[in-house]
Order: C-alpha cells, then structure tokens, then sequence
C-alpha cells in the first residue's frame, strides 16, 4: 500500500505546487516577524501544521491570508496564490 500524499493542510484542497506556494509565503511571514524583532511561534506552529498535513482553525486561516496578501510573489507564484485563498475560502465539509 502506497503513502498518502500530503498537499497542504487537511480541508485545504491543494495542488503540490499550491502547497509548496503557501509554505514559501508563510515561511517569508516567519522572517519577517524575526526581522522586525517580533515572536514568530504562532505562525512557526501554523508552518509545522501545514508541512504536516494537520487542518487549520479560523485563527490559523486568517494568518495565512495576511501571510499570502503582504508575500511578494514572484511572477509565476501569482496564480498558485489566487488559488490559494479560493481553498481557504472554501468552508470545510465537515463543519456545520
């Protein structure tokens, strides 16, 4: 039996270039609240939720949106960021 493969966080419909999109910006956030000699945990943890395929809560979502609308993107990354917020602005399926 093969390996599941991850793409993201669970409830986050991904492609595997999406996935690495997302965590390029939310890895850039991380740097960027080091280097403005702010604590980078929250968004550490939310980065280690993504590489391992655990779901985001609401906190965590709205995170990666800022971490996504302040990333410059290079050129190619554009699309995959679009799509990105359309996936997080999908309500999960197992909420009601």
């Amino acid at each position: 039996m093969s390996p599941t493969t991850c793409h993201g966080p669970d409830g986050v419909e991904l492609s595997r270039e999406a996935a690495w999109v997302l965590h390029a910006a939310v890895l850039d956030h991380v740097e960027r609240l080091v280097a403005a000699g702010r604590s980078p945990d929250r968004a550490v943890t939310i980065l280690d939720r993504i590489e391992s395929c655990e779901p985001l809560d609401a906190a965590d979502r709205d995170l990666v949106r800022d971490a996504l609308s302040t990333y410059d993107a290079p050129d190619r990354d554009r699309e995959p960021v679009a799509s990105i917020r359309a996936a997080l602005s999908t309500p999960r399926a197992d909420r009601r």
